[in-house]
């Protein structure tokens, strides 16, 4: 008779395997009535854990996953060269996949890792993922450090910059250069990061509510048509704004294209900054002001933890990073005879 396993307990009990096997460890991110039934069920059909899938599965590889929206984006491209220079000096080696800003993809990418055998995961969350268990289920199993798209539902390791704060700085930004009308283009509606922005533009507007006649918050998709096309939807109003806070590069180069379109002059008319600093921030006409992050830190601080946690084993406690930004100003937000100080 064949032995029985961790899967044909979990298709008993119409649970995953992994939730099994956390179970039989007596998990307590795990509820009490699914231990019991569980374990009542192991004793039951006599279960026996394998001793060579154990030792195959606490083999190390010394490599871990990483998971990005997309390496086209300068952030996540650089971040990434942060996560191989940490991961050499500790003598580990990186396999890296992007979902594209796919949720599907984002799955798929996830159960390649697992099957790869990496020792850890490294992810920032697709703009459209938003069902969370293909990551819930590795809690318990393998070691996940999430950064930059980051979520609270998740109990991982976590590295972020400070966004209601950098948010706050580019809106006071614009209302210093005398923008009064000033809108946020903003990222998809249910998404934590662009959230956390909007946050620091409502609190910028408040604190100068005086100053600023009007505020609206537009949401749009993070490729550059899309966001054209929703800033030319905003810039087509009679009220139009005067100040654009962008939530990344690409969504104000997309500002940038429809107010040119529109025969909008940067700045004099409208200002805009946006986040990320990428390279071609510097480079097109009129220079983009933005928001600049410590990229590369930040993928050599979420290595150095995934593999603090991978070698310290299951004592190992969830931490979080944050890092400040600083706002780079250009060209496109710079109004006046003297640049603004920031």
């Amino acid at each position: 008779m064949a032995a029985v396993t961790i899967k044909d307990i979990a298709r008993l009990l119409n649970v995953s395997a992994s939730t099994v096997s956390r179970a039989l460890k007596g998990s307590p991110e795990i509820g009490r009535e699914t231990v019991a039934r569980v374990q009542e069920t192991a004793r039951r059909l006599n279960y026996r854990p394998n001793k060579a899938a154990l030792s195959l599965l606490n083999a190390r590889t010394r490599t871990i996953g990483v998971i990005v929206p997309n390496l086209g984006y300068h952030f996540f491209a650089r971040a990434l060269q942060g996560v191989e220079d940490e991961a050499r000096e500790r003598g580990y080696t990186v396999i890296a996949c992007q979902s594209l800003e796919a949720a599907e993809k984002e799955v798929r990418n996830v159960e390649d890792m697992r099957r790869s055998g990496v020792d850890g995961l490294l992810i920032s969350l697709a703009q459209h993922t938003r069902d969370l268990r293909h990551l819930k289920e590795l809690q318990g199993q393998m070691p996940v450090v999430m950064f930059d798209r980051v979520s609270d539902a998740l109990s991982f390791s976590r590295v972020f910059v400070n966004n209601v704060s950098a948010a706050f700085g580019a809106v006071e930004h614009l209302v210093k250069v005398g923008c009064r009308r000033i809108a946020y283009l903003a990222g998809p509606a249910d998404m934590m990061i662009s959230n956390h922005r909007m946050e620091g533009f409502r609190m910028a507007v408040a604190r100068h509510r005086r100053k600023v006649t009007d505020a609206r918050v537009v949401h749009t998709e993070f490729d550059q048509p899309t966001a054209m096309r929703s800033a030319m939807s905003m810039l087509r109003r009679k009220d139009r704004p005067d100040g654009i806070f962008a939530v990344s590069d690409r969504v104000a180069i997309g500002a940038m294209e429809a107010a040119r379109k529109m025969g909008i002059a940067i700045p004099d008319e409208l200002a805009i900054v946006g986040f990320n600093d990428e390279p071609i921030a510097s480079l097109i006409s009129p220079s983009l002001s933005s928001v600049r992050q410590p990229t590369l830190e930040m993928g050599r601080m979420s290595t150095r933890l995934l593999i603090d946690q991978i070698e310290a084993g299951e004592g190992f406690r969830p931490v979080i990073r944050t890092y400040m930004t600083r706002l780079i100003v250009r060209a496109s937000s710079r109004r006046g005879s003297k640049p603004s100080k920031t």
